[in-house]
């Protein structure tokens, strides 16, 4: 926890940005092995987005690219991650990663919470 509310306050526009884009609130947790920000969704699947390897950098302004993972825990409590995208922005690694859930209606979940159709004129069409 040490530094969970420094990055919290450096990486606030990243928090922002992802809960915008994700419909849920982001926030800083830590990993065990670094820090990331987290956003948890249905079907005991959370999101994980780092800007350093297995870790948040201590430089939000540094021009390391955004890697977003997916996870699902299991019933037998085993953690699989799904998706693995590295994006130069935060919102467009999210969308990438989006795109290739390989879990049915993952994307579309997303957009009926927002009240948007996922071919709406304007959005991103995230289940293809």
């Amino acid at each position: 926890m040490p530094l969970t509310a420094e990055h919290t306050a450096r990486y606030s526009d990243a928090l922002m940005t992802l809960a915008l884009a994700a419909h849920r609130p982001a926030t800083v947790v830590n990993t065990g092995a670094g820090y990331a920000v987290r956003v948890d969704f249905e079907r005991s699947i959370h999101l994980l987005a780092t800007n350093a390897p297995g870790d948040l950098s201590s430089d939000p302004d540094a021009q390391s690219p955004w890697v977003v993972r997916f996870f699902q825990r299991q019933p037998d409590a085993e953690i699989t991650q799904l998706v693995e995208v590295t994006g130069e922005w935060l919102a467009d690694a999210f969308d990438q990663a989006l795109a290739v859930m390989p879990i049915a209606g993952v994307a579309d979940d997303l957009d009926a919470e927002s009240g948007e159709h996922p071919t709406a004129p304007g959005t991103l069409d995230r289940a293809q």
